[in-house]
């Protein structure tokens, strides 16, 4: 159910990814994230492979040194090489999905014009950037970093 009480329908489209880092499916994304219905499926589309784009851009440098390692695709890794692909596997999701997030609670002010979504809308950005710090500590995980770097200057 969504925020205006509007069943969700779930939409099973998959989303390619570049044969390291998972596929990502939009169905998933509904139901983990618990989107509001009036998001159009384009729109969905649009918005996880773009977060899916950013997060590879991110984790370029990780995804490198893996295959290195001969690791060629993180949830098929040999467990004694990667054991915590599983692990891997979900923090790469859990960045995705919470940056397609807060990409879309941006946008549904413009989804909806009731009054709900004027309210929705005031509190959007602070959630917005709520689910991209969260994106960003998984990326952080991923790259084998805290959620804090500090440098001398």
């Amino acid at each position: 159910m969504s925020f205006s009480g509007r069943p969700t329908h779930l939409i099973d489209h998959p989303i390619p990814n570049d044969g390291f880092w998972p596929d990502l499916d939009v169905a998933e994304f509904q139901r983990s994230y618990r989107l509001p219905a009036e998001y159009l499926l384009e729109l969905l589309v649009d918005g996880l492979t773009t977060a899916m784009h950013e997060v590879n851009n991110d984790l370029a440098k990780r995804k490198a040194d893996w295959q290195r390692a001969d690791i060629h695709q993180v949830s098929r890794a040999d467990p004694m090489v990667l054991p915590e692909r599983h692990f891997y596997v979900a923090s790469y999701k859990r960045a995705v999905y919470c940056r397609a997030k807060s990409f879309l609670l941006s946008q549904f002010a413009t989804v909806n014009r009731r009054e709900s979504a004027q309210n929705l809308a005031k509190e959007a950005p602070d959630t917005a950037e709520q689910f991209l710090a969260f994106s960003q500590q998984a990326v952080r995980l991923i790259q084998g970093r805290s959620r804090i770097t500090s440098e001398l200057i």
